[in-house]
């Protein structure tokens, strides 16, 4: 199964309300070839770097139009295709949570050793952070301007501005990582985008994997 994120600017030709803009989102994407899941939510304040919506498709294979054109004239598109190279689950069935998506970019001079240091770092974060209900880290697979995607569940926004942004785990040990003036420093561009979520994404896409297989 494919996976697939983006985040989405509206067209400023859009015209028209967020309930039909977001239909007619939903149903351009739902008319792709092979695409098993659509999930939209329209981004939170206090996101950046990122669009207006976050879209995240799941395909049994890859489609033959690219998303770009196929929303054009109602967004543009920032889209990813990723492979998960860790995570875990705390609340399968979760619903009416908070979805968030951190797509980041890795440094052209950032050692192999850094990279895989930085991505074990990110999975650790759950053993010290009960708010993260369900996690994902992927390895973007499409050429693009990112390199990871890093995804988490929770239960409330709170979970993520509180315990996840505040705790010092993230800011004694985690943010290194990100942060230029620190001696690994590897992470050179980020887009941090959070939006509602209906019900999880990580153990739908895992059970449709499951059920794929």
């Amino acid at each position: 199964m494919k996976l697939e994120t983006a985040q989405l600017r509206l067209a400023s030709c859009a015209g028209m309300a967020a309930v039909d803009l977001e239909r007619q989102l939903r149903a351009r994407v739902s008319e792709l070839p092979g695409v098993r899941h659509v999930a939209l939510g329209r981004n939170m304040t206090g996101s950046f770097g990122a669009g207006d919506y976050t879209l995240d498709l799941a395909f049994a294979d890859a489609p033959e139009r690219s998303l770009a054109a196929t929303l054009r004239g109602l967004a543009d598109v920032d889209s990813v295709v990723y492979r998960q190279i860790g995570g875990g689950q705390r609340d399968p069935v979760l619903r009416d949570g908070i979805w968030r998506t951190l797509m980041f970019r890795v440094r052209p001079q950032a050692s192999e050793q850094h990279v895989r240091a930085l991505e074990r770092d990110l999975l650790r974060m759950p053993d010290y952070m009960p708010g993260i209900l369900n996690w994902r880290l992927a390895r973007v697979a499409s050429a693009d301007t990112w390199t990871h995607v890093w995804q988490q569940e929770f239960a409330s926004v709170n979970d993520l501005l509180g315990e996840y942004l505040m705790h010092p785990f993230h800011w004694g040990w985690v943010d290194r990582w990100f942060d230029p003036a620190c001696p690994d420093w590897t992470v050179e561009a980020i887009s941090h985008a959070f939006c509602p979520l209906a019900t999880s994404l990580i153990a739908g896409h895992a059970g449709k994997e499951t059920r794929t297989s």
